[in-house]
Order: C-alpha cells, then sequence, then structure tokens
C-alpha cells in the first residue's frame, strides 16, 4: 500500500510502499485507547518547559497518508506512551532519569560536547531498563511493549 507523508524536519514530502498494510492495521491506527482531552491535560501537567510540551503537541499532529486514509501515527505513539505512563511508573521514572543524567552531562563543556550524544541514549536506556525490572516482576508490560510492537510492525516492511 502506498504511504506518503512530509518530513518534519527537512519539510521534504517522500512517497514509500509498505508490504504488510491491511485493512486490519489502519483500523487498529484509528481508534485510540485515551479520549483527545486526556491526552492534551495530560501533556499540560507534565512539569517540561513549555518548548517540551509545544514540541509533543507538534509530534501529535504528525500524520502519514496510506491510501485514502490519514492516520494520525504521531497522536497513536503519544496515546501509547501515556498509556504506559498511567501503568508503569517504575520504568517511565528510570527513563526521564536517565533523560535528566543524559542532558546533565550534555552541558558540561568538553565533556558534554563530546560524550553527551553517546551518554544520553545510554543513560535513558540504563534508567529504562532499572525501572523496567521493577515492573516486569509481573511481565504486564514485556507483554505491553510486545503488543506496541507487533502493532507498529507493519509500517517497518518497505517494498
Amino acid at each position: 500500500m502506498q504511504a506518503k507523508g512530509t518530513n518534519s524536519n527537512t519539510g521534504e514530502y517522500f512517497e514509500v510502499n509498505l508490504n504488510g498494510l491491511d485493512q486490519s492495521f489502519i483500523e487498529s491506527m484509528l481508534k485510540f485507547d485515551l479520549p483527545d482531552n486526556y491526552v492534551k491535560k495530560a501533556i499540560e501537567n507534565l512539569n517540561v518547559s513549555a518548548d517540551v510540551k509545544s514540541m509533543l503537541y507538534s509530534f501529535s499532529k504528525a500524520t502519514l497518508k496510506v491510501g485514502e486514509y490519514i492516520l494520525k501515527i504521531g497522536r497513536k505513539i503519544i496515546d501509547f506512551v501515556f498509556q504506559i505512563y498511567k501503568e508503569y511508573p517504575s520504568a517511565t521514572f528510570g527513563m526521564i532519569f536517565g533523560a535528566i543524567a543524559g542532558f546533565l552531562v550534555s552541558t558540561i563543556p568538553i565533556i558534554g560536547t563530546l560524550l553527551g550524544a553517546f551518554f544520553t541514549p545510554i543513560a535513558i536506556a540504563i534508567g529504562l531498563v532499572g525501572g523496567i525490572k521493577e515492573d516486569l516482576k509481573d511481565k504486564a508490560l514485556l507483554r505491553k511493549i510486545a503488543e506496541a510492537n507487533a502493532k507498529f510492525s507493519p509500517l517497518g516492511t518497505e517494498g
């Protein structure tokens, strides 16, 4: 199936043929677990800068035209992130802690320039893994991540 969109960073138009997109995938991308007003309030209530909130709002508006459908891919991802945020606070806290630690290292002159780009994703991953260990005790988070991976996997089959 033909997918079309515009790169939000460069403004460049793209068109790809995605194999594996069937009607059930499209229907799943059109349904949201959380209402728009919940997502909007959740973004507003985040303890982050106005720039980050603006970026999240912009991200939530990212769309992809697939055939005759407009899929709100950004909104679907935000929906999933807030579901995880509600259900698995330890993983979320660990990831946020890693992001903050990475940011702090990246702001140190010279060291931040050399290591910031590498350290931040590693710190986020370490924080996430630490939090996931707590949340995985009942295996529910692992199932949720696998479910999300399966849900978005058709978007990775270009042909």
